[in-house]
């Protein structure tokens, strides 16, 4: 990925943060024994079959610390059985994974400085992980599968504010979930490397920074204007 060396995150800490506030990553992996993709590219006519060469899926992950706390660690989630994907991870199990914090266009309408330069034009902030690893395919371990499900589940559950009705799989009935769990398959992917950009109006002068904020304020939902701010203040290199 290309990261400015301004825009590097390679604290841990903050990667994971990432991860787990934005779980939804796009898993991507390449099997270069196969032309389907090339010959896309060359006729322009879809095959049916394009995903056996390049394949992207999109699943929620859970990160699993390393032993020590401080390695790279693993992800864990689950994949439908009859997802193409899934073979093609057993035969090249290199993948890469995507997560994508909340992102924003900015215009240079926000920028006080540019009623006086007109030297600025449009971006766009955003904050992502990119991990790199392999995935091992873990199928027909009913006990693996459970402990993959409540630790997703119990993620994002408690995320929500009523903590007295927050849901545990445990509350499924036995004989449906594991029905359900005959559906899927597991998959582990042992984390190589990890790699964090976090591009937030660092380059801007602070004024401009706060009338980006003040532009998020009046122009976005309350929600998406609150992390934003959240995600800029945090990697602002100054204060504002």
């Amino acid at each position: 990925m290309y990261i400015p060396s301004h825009l590097e995150v390679t604290e841990l800490d903050q990667q994971v943060e990432l991860i787990r506030e934005y779980p939804l990553g796009t898993m991507f992996s390449y099997n270069g024994g196969k032309s389907r993709l090339l010959d896309y590219f060359k006729s322009g006519k879809e095959d049916d079959a394009i995903d056996s060469e390049m394949c992207a899926t999109h699943v929620p992950f859970c990160y699993v610390a390393g032993n020590s706390g401080t390695g790279p660690g693993k992800l864990i989630a689950h994949l439908a059985r009859r997802n193409q994907h899934v073979e093609l991870l057993e035969q090249s199990p290199n993948c890469l994974v995507v997560f994508q914090s909340v992102d924003s266009y900015v215009s240079p309408e926000y920028y006080p400085l540019k009623k006086k330069t007109h030297k600025f034009v449009p971006t766009w902030d955003f904050g992502c992980v990119h991990v790199y690893g392999r995935a091992r395919i873990i199928r027909d371990d009913p006990a693996w599968l459970l402990e993959m499900l409540n630790a997703i589940t119990d993620q994002e559950e408690e995320k929500r504010p009523d903590e007295a009705n927050r849901w545990k799989v445990s509350e499924a009935e036995p004989s449906y979930l594991e029905r359900m769990m005959k559906e899927v398959v597991g998959i582990e992917i042992e984390i190589s490397s990890m790699q964090c950009k976090m591009k937030f109006q660092q380059d801007q002068p602070p004024v401009n920074v706060n009338g980006v904020l003040d532009g998020y304020s009046k122009e976005l939902d309350a929600a998406k204007a609150q992390e934003l701010s959240k995600f800029t203040r945090k990697h602002y290199p100054r204060d504002l």
